[in-house]
């Protein structure tokens, strides 16, 4: 249960009955008892997670993960609807065009069947919003946008100091693929993957060294040159409308599989922890389990 009256603006209405029918089609793959099944089932009832950043892929999570039976949510996101989101967000239409994300969301969230709990953050993460909305939190899920990097380094500092949150999700959507990165407590600080300084003004050379730090695998095509005027020039993510699906599907996936403990089951791999990742690309059907750091030490800028 969430405990933020400051933001709690949507409180669950209960009802057993139709909860446990409407999460039926789910238990089959759970367990092979009921009893076992209800309990891993439980594990997602009961969990809180913050998703920060509510546009292609945190918005549509958060609507997956209340279909999926949890019912503890935050969410937060400083942006509006604007007519370049309509490619891909949930809640990018006429009717909400200029507003906030995360109450849109939120409010369409919510009406799926009121069985959820979300406390909303209009004013995003800030290095004032950070503590308050990891608190109650047990996974924690980056979906800031790319240029984000103080109020990111805010959020991973707050999770850090989290006695309750147990990971860190951040799965941006690159090309045709998309990456999964892993922040625990003991894992190597998101400071030191980027090695960019809090208050580093966004020149081409900071800009380059995101690219190099979220993006391992640079696609071939389009050019550099192409990525270098969307990425430096224009300082515009270019994003394909049929990726983010697969980036949510994803999380989704893992996500649930470390609530409930499928991901300890025989056979299962976890994401590794940074400076590792997973790395999954439709284009050309591949997938890497990168471990270990994959850059070479340069200084800060």
């Amino acid at each position: 249960m969430i405990h933020d009256t400051k933001h709690l603006m949507y409180k669950a209405v209960s009802n057993e009955e139709m909860y446990w029918e409407r999460v039926n089609r789910s238990l089959g793959w759970l367990g092979d008892t009921e009893e076992e099944q209800h309990k891993r089932q439980e594990k997602l009832k009961n969990a809180v997670i913050g998703i920060a950043g509510t546009g292609g892929i945190g918005g549509q999570l958060a609507q997956r993960l209340v279909r999926m039976g949890v019912r503890n949510l935050k969410l937060a996101d400083p942006d509006t609807f604007d007519i370049s989101n309509m490619n891909r967000q949930m809640g990018a239409d006429l009717e909400h065009i200029g507003k906030n994300k995360a109450e849109v969301v939120a409010e369409m969230t919510y009406a799926i069947n009121k069985d959820v709990n979300i406390a909303v953050y209009p004013e995003g993460i800030t290095p004032d919003t950070a503590k308050d909305f990891v608190e109650d939190c047990d996974y924690v899920l980056d979906q800031m946008e790319f240029y984000e990097v103080g109020n990111r380094y805010a959020l991973h500092r707050a999770f850090r100091n989290s006695p309750k949150a147990k990971f860190i999700f951040k799965v941006p959507t690159v090309a045709h693929g998309t990456y999964i990165f892993k922040y625990t407590k003991d894992s190597m600080k998101i400071e030191d993957v980027y090695g960019i300084k809090e208050d580093t003004p966004m020149s081409p050379a900071v800009i380059h060294r995101l690219m190099e730090r979220i993006i391992p695998h640079m696609p071939e095509f389009p050019s550099e040159e192409t990525l270098d005027k969307w990425f430096v020039d224009m300082k515009r993510m270019p994003i394909f409308a049929a990726c983010p699906p697969i980036a949510e599907g994803v999380l989704a996936e893992k996500l649930a599989q470390a609530i409930t403990g499928l991901d300890e089951l025989p056979g299962a791999i976890k994401v590794p922890c940074q400076p590792g990742y997973v790395y999954f690309d439709t284009l050309n059907w591949t997938t890497e389990i990168k471990k270990g750091k994959w850059w070479t030490d340069d200084e800060k800028i």
